[in-house]
């Protein structure tokens, strides 16, 4: 009679044990999921952006005389540090203000100036949003053990 019941509370107990590891698991599952996901967005719109901040510098650099550019002229802007595309982004602004938007010459570099823009709030957001979903719980627990870390965005603050 003892055994029985030991038998039947082990079994109980277990089970209900069972039931919550396996819907950690499953949790566990889904949040590295949309954790990967959410990461493989916001790299293919920073590819996105920096094919696009690549010609613009191009274009603007042949639009507007002078040597601001020169230092970009070889460089593979992917693989340059975030404060290098920042700083070139920031050239970029300065240098579009001195050209005449309204010459039919122009309206490529403005196309692409204006894409450019796009793509930057496209990839912020994305950012902020991916910042912001890793510093919430359970999230930041799988993002640290997945060794993700917060990514720049090129808003100014």
């Amino acid at each position: 009679m003892f055994l029985a019941f030991f038998w039947e509370k082990f079994l109980g107990t277990a089970g209900v044990l069972l039931l919550l590891i396996g819907g950690i698991i499953v949790a566990v599952i889904f949040i590295v999921r949309s954790l990967k996901k959410d990461f493989k967005d916001v790299f293919r719109a920073q590819s996105r952006f920096d094919i696009e901040l690549r010609k613009a510098a191009n274009l603007i650099s042949k639009a507007v005389p002078g040597e601001r550019f020169a230092k970009y002229a070889n460089v593979v802007v992917k693989e340059m540090p975030f404060e290098e595309k920042k700083t070139l982004l920031d050239l970029i602004d300065s240098t579009y203000l001195e050209i005449d938007k309204d010459d039919p010459k122009n309206q490529y570099i403005v196309e692409t100036y204006e894409n450019l823009q796009e793509f930057r709030r496209n990839l912020d957001s994305k950012v902020l949003s991916f910042n912001h979903q890793i510093s919430l719980f359970p999230f930041n627990v799988v993002a640290r053990f997945l060794k993700l870390k917060k990514m720049h965005h090129y808003t100014h603050q």
